[in-house]
């Protein structure tokens, strides 16, 4: 039973940008009641290479500024998910990990 509106948001761990149409995207799972995001992935140096604040994210795995893809490896991120409740709007940090896989021979 839930007392409130039940918000939702979680993110993958790995996904695979190479074009081939299944997995091309870091987006969220199915989510619901979240206003927007706030959200930053890192290279393994610290670097930043993407932000967001669109809750559907559609990272395509490219470096926010080269624009080359990114290589094969894990990504940190830092997410706030502004959530919708009823007491108001009220932000929920999600940290974690992300692998990029090109699965190239």
């Amino acid at each position: 039973v839930c007392a409130d509106n039940c918000p939702l948001y979680e993110l993958p761990n790995v996904f695979t940008p190479n074009g081939d149409g299944s997995n091309d995207f870091f987006i969220p799972f199915p989510y619901k009641y979240v206003k927007d995001i706030n959200l930053t992935i890192y290279n393994r140096w610290g670097d930043i290479v993407f932000t967001s604040t669109d809750p559907d994210i559609n990272w395509d795995g490219k470096h926010m500024k080269s624009k080359q893809l990114c290589s094969d490896g894990v990504y940190y991120y830092v997410c706030i998910a502004n959530e919708i409740r009823l007491s108001g709007i009220q932000p929920r940090t999600l940290t974690g990990f992300v692998q990029i896989l090109t699965l190239k021979n």
